[in-house]
């Protein structure tokens, strides 16, 4: 009889070993299918982002599609008033602008990296191609030919009024032009 009530404790046991594998194994179908529901989630989503990314780029392209006739427009009219060099203006891939000039030597110079008599001119011609009828320019840094450069784009222009402040004398600006000494 001892034999047979061991039997039973052992069977007895191993069935609630069982039952507990059971338990896990029941556990561990319930994660799995609940891993599934969230990889179809993560998928959607993953889905949902490329979507979003081909809109983006779309309107990206559509952005510099309708951007390009006014950048083209202002680059040209810039270039038109400035003496030396020529302006940049071009959207980028990513949607961003770049500002800069296309110095003598061919170098382009980010609008940041310009010296000061080159922001003088390329400010003037951005005034310009903005449609500015008057111009007020502090030109210090701006050497005695590069002064005169911007001066007779300033006369060759239908801009009706320019004051321009500078460290030049009256001898070295032309005789065309009012000089009023503070």
């Amino acid at each position: 009889m001892n034999e047979l009530q061991d039997l039973i404790t052992g069977l007895e046991g191993k069935l609630k070993a069982l039952q507990a594998d059971k338990e896990v194994f029941v556990r561990a179908q319930g994660m799995d299918i609940e891993a599934e529901k969230l990889r179809a989630e993560g998928q959607k989503i993953t889905d949902q982002v490329a979507d979003l990314k081909v809109q983006v780029s779309e309107l990206q392209s559509g952005k510099i599609k309708a951007i390009a006739p006014v950048v083209s427009g202002m680059s040209a009219a810039m270039n038109s008033f400035l003496a030396v060099g020529y302006a940049t203006l071009q959207i980028l891939e990513d949607g961003s602008f770049f500002i800069g000039w296309v110095n003598e030597a061919g170098q382009t110079v980010p609008y940041a990296g310009l010296s000061g008599g080159e922001k003088i001119s390329f400010d003037a011609a951005l005034a310009k191609a903005l449609g500015a009828t008057v111009l007020c320019v502090e030109a210090a840094e701006t050497d005695e030919a590069n002064l005169q450069a911007l001066l007779d784009k300033y006369e060759a222009s239908d801009i009706e009024q320019v004051m321009v402040s500078t460290c030049h004398g009256p001898a070295e600006v032309a005789a065309k032009w009012e000089v009023t000494l503070l």
